[in-house]
């Protein structure tokens, strides 16, 4: 089962249909630690149960991306986005296992619907991982030229207030909250997004993040 990147689901739903599932999933708490594995994930890394449980994710995965920068640790952006209206596009990661190996997994993310106020220990978002096969890492790596951006030196050309919003972006705010910091409409917000997304290539707010944090572009 492939996770929805804008999906939400309750916490009994997702766990139960999580565990049931044919891919390997996991879910953290608003801290970055894992308090959810299903048997998937834990052949998949070779870890025990006992073992993840509680762990930080960027320890366990240790996760690079395709070019070898890290990517996993305390500045993930992606549990920045919770409450946001940000859609997380399905990424590619090398992750690691516990004998030490690298696995090329391509992975999706799934917000827990919140019904109470986030707490210690309380899943808020799942992850799916499925492994990329080597026929797929070669098509890929022959697509990087085009695919990944439209200007290499594009992040360069962004204006002032462009990156500005993409700062306020990796603290963490959402739309209203950058609008209100800077006193523009939600609107011009989301316009100054569309520019960013045409000039780095990316196709979501977190990639855009991503990129950013990546690449000191902030």
């Amino acid at each position: 089962m492939k996770l929805s990147s804008a999906g939400s689901m309750t916490m009994n739903q997702s766990g139960e249909v999580f565990t049931r599932g044919s891919d390997a999933v996991f879910g953290i708490d608003t801290t970055g630690r894992i308090r959810f594995t299903n048997s998937q994930f834990e052949r998949l890394l070779g870890y025990s149960r006992k073992q993840l449980c509680g762990t930080r994710c960027a320890d366990v995965l240790c996760g690079t991306d395709m070019h070898g920068q890290p990517f996993c640790g305390p500045h993930c952006p992606i549990p920045k986005t919770l409450g946001s209206e940000t859609t997380v596009s399905d990424f590619d990661l090398i992750v690691k296992h516990s004998a030490g190996d690298s696995i090329l997994v391509n992975i999706g993310s799934c917000y827990a619907q919140e019904q109470l106020p986030p707490r210690a220990a309380q899943v808020s978002v799942y992850f799916s991982l499925r492994q990329v096969n080597p026929q797929r890492l070669l098509q890929r790596m022959a697509a990087t030229p085009t695919s990944a951006g439209k200007d290499p030196g594009g992040p360069a050309s962004l204006t002032a207030r462009e990156t500005e919003v993409l700062g306020l972006a990796t603290k963490g705010m959402n739309t209203a909250a950058i609008a209100g910091r800077l006193c523009i409409s939600a609107q011009t917000v989301r316009t100054h997004f569309k520019n960013i997304y045409q000039k780095t290539g990316v196709h979501s707010r977190t990639e855009a993040v991503i990129l950013a944090l990546q690449q000191g572009l902030v």
